[in-house]
C-alpha cells in the first residue's frame, strides 16, 4: 500500500486508464482528512467521522480503514495541491460517487458543528474541481445536515 502511495505521488495520474478503487479510496480519504484539518486540527468528532466514513462507506475492516486513513493523512501532508486528488475521482467515479463523497465532505465539515471559512472555501473549490452542481451541492448538504439532526435527536432521547 505505500508502494502505492509513493507511486501515486511520485507520477502524475494517467488519465487514459481509470484509477483503481484502493486509488480513489486514497483520493477520496485524503479529500477528507484535508477537510478534517483545513481549520487547523481534527478534533475526536471529526476523527470519529473519519473512522466511521472509511469504514462503512468505503467497505473496509477496522484494520483496514485505519491504514487508509494513516496513508491519506501522509498523502494530504505530501500533497501540493488538491487536483491530483480530484483529478483520479473525475477519472474513476461518474457523477453519482462525486456528489456522495461531496455528502461526505459536508459530514465532515458539520462534524463539529461549525463550519469555518476555511472549510467552507475549501468545499467550493472541491466542488468546481470535481464539476458537482451548485444545486447538487445544497442537496447534498440538507442531507449530512438532516444526518446529523437526527444523530443529535437519538443521542438526547
Amino acid at each position: 500500500m505505500l508502494n502505492r502511495l509513493k507511486t501515486m505521488l511520485a507520477s502524475p495520474p494517467d488519465t487514459k486508464q481509470p484509477p483503481a478503487a484502493d486509488d480513489l479510496h486514497l483520493a477520496a480519504a485524503a479529500l477528507l482528512v484535508h477537510a478534517a484539518a483545513i481549520d487547523g486540527h481534527i478534533d475526536t468528532h471529526e476523527e470519529a467521522m473519519l473512522a466511521r466514513i472509511t469504514d462503512t462507506h468505503f467497505g473496509l475492516n477496522a484494520e483496514d480503514a485505519a491504514a487508509l486513513l494513516k496513508e491519506a493523512k501522509h498523502a494530504d501532508a505530501q500533497a501540493n495541491d488538491l487536483y491530483r486528488f480530484t483529478a483520479q475521482i473525475n477519472a474513476g467515479w461518474q457523477d453519482a460517487h462525486k456528489i456522495s463523497l461531496i455528502e461526505l465532505l459536508w459530514d465532515i465539515v458539520l462534524a463539529d458543528g461549525k463550519i469555518d471559512d476555511f472549510e467552507a472555501n475549501l468545499l467550493r473549490r472541491l466542488t468546481a474541481l470535481l464539476y458537482v452542481s451548485d444545486k447538487d451541492v445544497a442537496l447534498a448538504r440538507q442531507r449530512a445536515q438532516k444526518r446529523i439532526q437526527e444523530k443529535e435527536h437519538r443521542e438526547k432521547s
